[in-house]
């Protein structure tokens, strides 16, 4: 029976949502294709109608997840500035809680398998280039509104801290077993963030 353009559309995006999810929770090598195939809901013979190799696969979910963690890094500023609050603080508070902490499979890719797309072939380091571009991008944004006479590449540098501070300090309290010290590294990652966003 012949796939209609929507149908093949749909499996694809479920085929990234669970790549995804199972790379950022097991990392790329302890996840096969049968995996997201069946996390897909579709049998194994049919996910090489959309991607030739497991290579193209990470190469396409890391694209797709830093690019939708950027859409929602811009729905949580606006969210807070409709609010009343700061854009930039909703951003680094919510990356740098406890909930995100504890949820790899449903945060942000680059804390959770950057590293390893970095071992990877030049189509994936231009993928993880890509989607970095595009969190910064982000950050410079909420930046230059808070910090309106800040040429862009000032901003950009700023921008660069920001991120570098987040992304460290995610990881760090993900990798401390003492609950008290993983918290600390969050809050301390959190100062360092904001402090980040008025240097320069």
């Amino acid at each position: 029976m012949r796939v209609t353009r929507q149908t093949f559309e749909t499996h694809r995006v479920a085929i990234l949502d669970a790549a995804g999810r199972l790379f950022r929770r097991r990392g790329l090598d302890g996840v096969s294709l049968a995996e997201v195939s069946r996390a897909a809901g579709l049998t194994h013979g049919a996910f090489y109608g959309h991607y030739p190799s497991k290579k193209a696969l990470v190469e396409a979910s890391c694209r797709q997840s830093l690019a939708a963690g950027a859409a929602a890094w811009r729905r949580r500023a606006d969210r807070a500035r409709a609010e009343g609050a700061n854009g930039l603080g909703a951003i680094v508070d919510f990356y740098l809680s406890e909930a995100h902490r504890d949820a790899p499979d449903g945060g942000c890719a680059l804390a959770s398998i950057g590293p390893e797309l970095l071992r990877g072939d030049t189509a994936m380091r231009a993928a993880l280039d890509d989607g970095v571009a595009g969190l910064l991008a982000v950050l410079e944004e909420e930046i230059a509104r808070g910090r309106p006479a800040l040429v862009p590449e000032a901003g950009g540098r700023v921008a660069l801290g920001v991120l570098a501070a987040m992304a460290g300090g995610l990881v760090l309290s993900r990798c401390l077993a003492d609950p008290g010290r993983s918290a600390a590294a969050l809050q301390s990652a959190r100062a360092a963030s904001r402090a980040a966003a008025m240097a320069g």
